[in-house]
């Protein structure tokens, strides 16, 4: 018996050692949510009128990520979850392929004062083959030849100090930069997740929700999300130096950014972004009194903040892809499990099936509207795009097709 003993521990010691989640998955401290920030989307919340709201639009476009709407007014470009960008005709919503980038396109956004071009990442996508030569990066799409042009695939190699995140203001020199000219301190960009272009469209925000090797999307972000590891990155790039600086790191999954508005101001002193699995809206001062320091806007949000859109009044849309489960809440308040957790099979993790979409008030305080949803017509809401004639949800899932649209809600209208 005391052998059976002995080798029972010493298989359980095995396991334990073996099964452990790689270095960069760190388990943060307990995170208790608060109520505040559900209780005032209850009392915008429309879910009853949600669903016999959408429109759909039945077309061979897969499931998608973003929507940009382009100057001409009469088509769409839509980053596809089978790797390419499709055009859809505004009219008729008909879709077909439009160009075949690199990887998997996302986050996408116009070029302000440049009607010609948009701006994209491309990262690898969970599960599929890509050629070697494939690059994750920044990328320019020019419409009217259909070709790709990389503009950052490289970024300077940084090393997380997990207990102490940081946020660079503009006027900091420490700032980790990599000029046009290159530099022996860098890595290629491991993960392009969303990006934000300037008004000017002089400077583009991308974020980087972790950069270890093997990083794709959805691979790896079960660990994140239950760990809230603190890996992600947020960087700049400067169109006219070709400068790459680091904006921020050390945050939990840095995925959708916004840059707040600045009305008289010639450039932006702070930005939005999404911690996704974090259930929370950050602020990053870039410059002002509180420049080089973050924010909390919202925490405790009822569902994961994707992608972040702004109407034409400046409100804030969010796709919110997953709702918050009371599983994960039971999880992030008690962090002692997750050692054991982050050993097991994550994918056969139960998530709730329940998707939405949240709005914000100009400065991104105030939910305005808010509905969750679990049907057929729409899953995994990564981005809600204001249009011209409404909301258009992208929904994350390889088994869609066609669009979905929700028209402005009388509540803010």
């Amino acid at each position: 018996m005391r052998f059976v003993s002995i080798a029972f521990l010493l298989l359980v010691t095995a396991w334990w050692v073996t099964a452990a989640p790689r270095d960069e998955i760190v388990p943060a401290e307990a995170v208790v949510f608060g109520e505040a920030t559900a209780r005032a989307m209850a009392a915008v919340d429309r879910s009853n009128q949600f669903a016999a709201s959408l429109e759909v639009f039945p077309s061979s476009l897969p499931g998608h990520d973003d929507v940009v709407f382009l100057a001409d007014g009469k088509r769409a470009l839509v980053t596809a979850m089978d790797g390419r960008i499709w055009a859809v005709a505004l009219d008729t919503h008909a879709a077909e392929p439009f160009v075949d980038p690199p990887l998997m396109p996302s986050g996408m956004h116009e070029a302000p004062g440049d009607d010609a071009h948009l701006y994209f990442c491309a990262s690898r996508l969970y599960g599929r083959t890509y050629d070697a030569d494939e690059a994750v990066g920044l990328y320019r799409l020019d419409i009217e030849r259909r070709s790709v042009e990389a503009v950052v695939l490289r970024v300077p190699s940084t090393e997380i100090d997990y207990d102490h995140p940081i946020v660079y203001a503009d006027a900091d020199t420490t700032a980790p930069e990599l000029t046009k000219q290159g530099s022996d301190n860098s890595r290629p960009l491991a993960f392009c997740n969303d990006l934000e272009v300037s008004a000017d469209g002089r400077r583009i925000y991308f974020s980087e929700p972790f950069a270890y090797q093997g990083a794709s999307m959805g691979g790896g972000a079960v660990a994140e999300a239950v760990a809230l590891a603190r890996n992600g990155r947020l960087w700049r790039h400067d169109l006219e130096t070709g400068t790459t600086r680091l904006i921020a790191e050390g945050f939990n999954f840095i995925d959708g950014v916004l840059y707040d508005l600045h009305p008289g101001s010639p450039r932006e002193s702070s930005l939005l972004v999404s911690q996704t699995p974090h259930f929370r809206i950050t602020r990053f001062f870039l410059a002002g009194p509180a420049a080089g320091t973050a924010e909390t806007v919202l925490d405790g949000i009822a569902g994961m903040p994707d992608g972040m859109d702004r109407d034409r009044d400046g409100r804030i849309w969010i796709g919110l892809i997953k709702q918050r489960s009371t599983l994960l809440t039971w999880l992030h308040a008690n962090p002692w499990i997750k050692p054991l957790l982050l050993r097991l099979p994550l994918d056969r993790v139960p998530q709730s099936r329940r998707t939405g979409v949240l709005a914000l008030s100009r400065d991104g305080a105030t939910p305005i509207y808010a509905a969750s949803y679990d049907g057929a017509v729409v899953s995994n809401v990564a981005s809600a795009v204001p249009g011209p004639d409404g909301i258009y949800l992208t929904p994350f899932d390889p088994d869609h097709t066609g669009m979905v649209r929700l028209p402005y809600p009388e509540a803010v209208r």
